[in-house]
């Protein structure tokens, strides 16, 4: 196909938004695309680094898909990529209306975004399947003891990335975090600590139509600086350093043949038809152990389309052109993140706003 292929980005925000990632990643590749892009606010970076964007309303109101489908229709658009978890659950929800108009979303079906969204349901269920995972059961102060092996993860059951998560060395630590999450409305899970972040991997999988298209990239995350951690503390017991990440993730890539099979698994277990997004360590017998799942294209996105493994572009050419891409080992190498910055006049912000 050598005419533009028309691509709406959701979620479309400033550095570190999925979105913007995604967006970033078709603008690697060498495939002719027309990147069109919404958001929410109109004091969104992404917005302004294309011609074609739109501001939208929220995803939970009912004018949402109705404005959707008008952007498409009016710029007839091929393809819709959701860049924010709640619009990625609705547009799965109708995704009906889209194909109906001819528009193809790139998504997994709406009950494997359920499913991997409830946190100790998917690890429940990979369990279930004799897929390794950390411990994880619902906060109950009153089953958490002082004989527990600690630290713990305390965090929230659903909930958006690596937001709220809180690493806890004794009883009195996880009982105020677990609380405080029910405070602000959340239900807290505790989490067995695994391994350590210098064995931290993500892995990116995408799987359609029941394996016919099945490819995996993989990452060893790297901690250095402070934008890859939101939590750093050291054991009072032990003196031992633990980090939390971010959820901004950078990192080694290279092919990790037994991680990508690993992930490859889990996408063919829970029923994926789209990309997934795997969050696992390996503990200190070298077993690999999935914490989270994430059913969507990653934070990483546009970090593995630098080293030739594009997500977004891969996913399009085989749904649309029935292409099966020849991936070859990825170049060993690290992929690190930095922030750029972008001047964006009052009377720029005015005009994007009055537009839509």
């Amino acid at each position: 196909m050598n005419s533009k292929i028309n691509v709406l980005i959701t979620g479309a925000g400033g550095g570190g938004s999925l979105g913007r990632e995604i967006m970033k990643a078709l603008l690697h590749s060498k495939n002719n695309y027309n990147i069109f892009a919404t958001n929410s606010s109109a004091l969104s970076v992404a917005l302004f680094e294309t011609k074609n964007s739109f501001i939208v309303p929220d995803a939970s109101t009912p004018e949402y898909i109705e404005k959707m489908v008008s952007i498409c229709k009016t710029n007839k658009i091929d393809v819709v990529i959701g860049g924010s978890e709640p619009e990625i659950q609705v547009l799965a929800d109708n995704l009906p209306i889209f194909k109906e108009n001819n528009i193809l979303v790139l998504s997994n079906p709406s009950n494997v975004i359920k499913l991997c969204s409830d946190k100790l349901d998917a690890i429940n269920y990979l369990n279930s399947k004799s897929i390794k995972c950390p411990k994880t059961y619902d906060f109950d102060p009153t089953v958490i003891d002082e004989n527990d092996i600690f630290p713990i993860i305390i965090k929230p059951r659903k909930g958006s990335g690596s937001r709220n998560v809180f690493l806890c060395h004794d009883k009195e630590e996880a009982v105020f975090f677990g609380n405080y999450l029910k405070k602000y409305g959340y239900k807290p899970i505790c989490q067995e600590h695994i391994g350590s972040s210098s064995e931290e991997y993500t892995i990116g999988i995408l799987y359609a139509d029941q394996g016919k298209l099945s490819v995996s990239v993989a990452m060893k995350r790297t901690f250095e600086g402070s934008l890859s951690t939101s939590q750093v503390t050291t054991s009072p017991r032990s003196g031992k350093k633990f980090i939390v990440s971010s959820g901004i993730s950078q990192g080694y890539f290279d092919s990790f043949p037994e991680l990508c099979s690993f992930g490859e698994k889990i996408a063919k277990t829970i029923g994926a038809d789209g990309p997934i997004n795997v969050q696992c360590r390996k503990d200190e017998k070298g077993q690999i152990l999935a914490f989270e799942i994430n059913p969507r294209f990653s934070g990483s996105v546009a970090s593995r389309s630098m080293i030739g493994h594009n997500e977004p572009d891969i996913l399009i050419q085989y749904k649309l052109n029935h292409i099966i891409p020849k991936i070859s080992n990825s170049i060993p190498g690290y992929v690190m993140k930095d922030f750029n910055e972008k001047f964006i006049s009052p009377s720029d912000v005015e005009k994007k706003s009055e537009h839509d």
